[in-house]
């Protein structure tokens, strides 16, 4: 089912949740393939898979706050208000799925620069 804002162009309720749950998702596979490759990494002596780990997901989480931006961009690229109706609860949704990828990008650097500075096996 897809909800229409703006004439013509359609945005899909799947695509609007997706920055909600792309960001936390990339954040929370980033925290787990971490915790679950640093004994390799110590093992190995090789930073590379923890770098690799936070990079992809790092791109992921980014992704997730593309498609937020598309969809709000789509919706008109306003801030949501009060009394707009269903166009101002699409672009609740965009703009908040674009500010918690965001936020879960910042989370995933976050937890990558410590391997940039701290040993493994520590």
């Amino acid at each position: 089912m897809a909800s229409e804002s703006n004439g013509d162009v359609l945005l899909h309720p799947l695509m609007l949740w997706s920055g909600w749950v792309i960001g936390p998702g990339a954040w929370a596979l980033h925290l787990m393939g971490s915790y679950l490759l640093v004994s390799r990494a110590c093992e190995t002596g090789s930073m590379w898979l923890l770098h690799g780990t936070t990079l992809v997901t790092l791109l992921l989480g980014l992704a997730g706050a593309a498609v937020a931006w598309r969809q709000w961009g789509r919706a008109g690229r306003r801030w949501p208000g009060s009394g707009d109706g269903e166009a101002g609860r699409i672009r609740f949704m965009a703009v908040m799925g674009l500010l918690i990828s965001a936020l879960s990008g910042l989370l995933i650097v976050a937890e990558g620069i410590p391997n940039f500075f701290l040993g493994p096996c520590l």
